[in-house]
């Protein structure tokens, strides 16, 4: 006999006639429905998720760029300290499967730094000459530059020593903006205390460097150290237009004169130079990634989950390097080379860190962290002066460095909302 006919039967016997009847069995027919329906939807419920957090990130670079050699010996390397970002992320789980959306960016590292050089600072080839450098050694440029082409100019700059006075000031500064975007599908993370996705991921990371130096402008005989005045001196006391312009400069602006060096009583001041060094890179890496996570408490109140990414991308990289003579005081010519480049590569990245959740409501938990990213293969444009170059001709040309290293690393704070 079924439910609904014994439940009738019984009230029969009861005396429930009529309405009764028609009422209990309406009810078992809803009760039975009701159950029915919740026993279909509950296993394949889908699950939603979104968090934001702040991140607190500090970074390094896995090299540095020497800029001057000597005894003043300075790298193209300012320290930005932590910088503060911000991450969102949206997941889903339905079944056995999830979904995450995640995007994060780190606006602006910044940083600089500045100081005096003690010594000279030679264009050309006469640092270890103790003719025109009485108190060796002094300082040089520690990359393949354009100055020092036109400083040896045969037949006209050889001759001098051209170099800034000692006391001369520097700075360094410079400035890194990084986004990251990624989709990762893979296992339920509340079906076990493991999970596995596999995604598509894309960083940009755009990065500004400058390296100047500013002081007044000298140049000595190389065979006497005379200067202007002196008997038997060599009528040029300068770095002339002719010379930069032999050497691959442009006229920016202002007189196009070169620099003078006379500095006699009674004659012309000498000029006071800027040497300043411009580098910007940008890098987009498009790429696969596997994911990985394991819950250390699966049981616990607080919820903590190591986890790691790594991937391979293609890395699509530019990077452009100006070299710039600017004059002040007694002269306003102002002189320029540029270079830029495209160029591919292959890059390697990876994520490794941990993550605690505490709940706080049944549906919402606060988050803290701490992880390190790893990405190989970059243009860094601190770096970039390093690609500067002579091919066997003597011509100069720039080939993007972009096998440099960054490491970014620091805490997460948050909030997660699950419904």
């Amino acid at each position: 006999m079924s439910v609904g006919r014994l439940c009738v039967s019984l009230c029969v016997r009861h005396g429930v006639k009529g309405w009764g009847e028609n009422m209990l069995r309406r009810t078992l027919q809803i009760v039975a429905l009701c159950c029915g329906a919740l026993g279909l939807t509950i296993p394949a419920q889908a699950q939603f998720r979104f968090s934001t957090e702040a991140l607190f990130m500090d970074k390094s670079n896995g090299s540095s760029q020497p800029m001057v050699s000597g005894p003043d010996s300075l790298s193209n390397e300012a320290n930005s300290g932590i910088q503060v970002g911000s991450r969102f992320t949206f997941g889903a789980t339905y079944d056995a499967y999830d979904i995450e959306m995640i995007g994060s960016q780190i606006q602006g590292w910044k940083g600089s730094s500045s100081g005096t050089l003690s010594n000279l600072l030679i264009f050309d080839d006469t640092a270890n000459n103790p003719v025109v450098v009485p108190v060796p050694p002094a300082n040089t440029l520690a990359f393949t530059n354009s100055l020092r082409d036109a400083a040896i100019l045969a037949g006209v700059e050889d001759l001098e020593s051209e170099r800034l006075q000692a006391g001369a000031r520097y700075f360094i500064n410079g400035s890194s903006r990084l986004q990251d975007y990624q989709v990762n599908i893979g296992t339920n993370p509340t079906c076990n205390p493991w999970r596995m996705s596999v995604g598509w991921r894309q960083m940009r990371l755009n990065e500004n460097s400058g390296f100047g130096i500013t002081g007044v402008f000298d140049a000595l005989d190389t065979a006497t150290g005379a200067v202007s005045g002196d008997p038997g001196n060599i009528e040029n006391d300068a770095l002339g237009n002719a010379a930069l312009i032999a050497a691959g400069y442009s006229l920016r602006s202002g007189a196009g004169d070169g620099y003078d060096a006379f500095d006699v009583p009674g004659g012309v001041a000498p000029d006071d130079l800027s040497i300043y060094y411009a580098s910007t890179t940008q890098n987009i890496l498009n790429g696969v990634q596997v994911s990985g996570g394991y819950q250390l408490f699966p049981e616990g109140a607080l919820s903590v989950e190591i986890f790691g990414r790594t991937g391979i991308f293609q890395n699509k990289t530019r990077g452009n390097v100006g070299e710039y003579l600017i004059g002040s005081v007694n002269d306003d010519s102002s002189y320029q080379r540029t270079f830029s480049q495209t160029r591919n590569g292959v890059a390697f990245g990876g994520t490794l860190g941990l993550k605690a959740a505490l709940p706080v409501t049944d549906y919402i938990s606060l988050t803290a962290g701490y992880e390190a990213m790893y990405i190989a293969n970059l243009a860094l444009a601190a770096g970039q002066v390093g690609g500067l170059s002579n091919n066997p001709l003597g011509e100069r040309f720039y080939t993007i460095d972009n096998g440099d290293t960054l490491i970014i690393h620091g805490a997460t704070v948050g909030m997660q909302v699950t419904w």
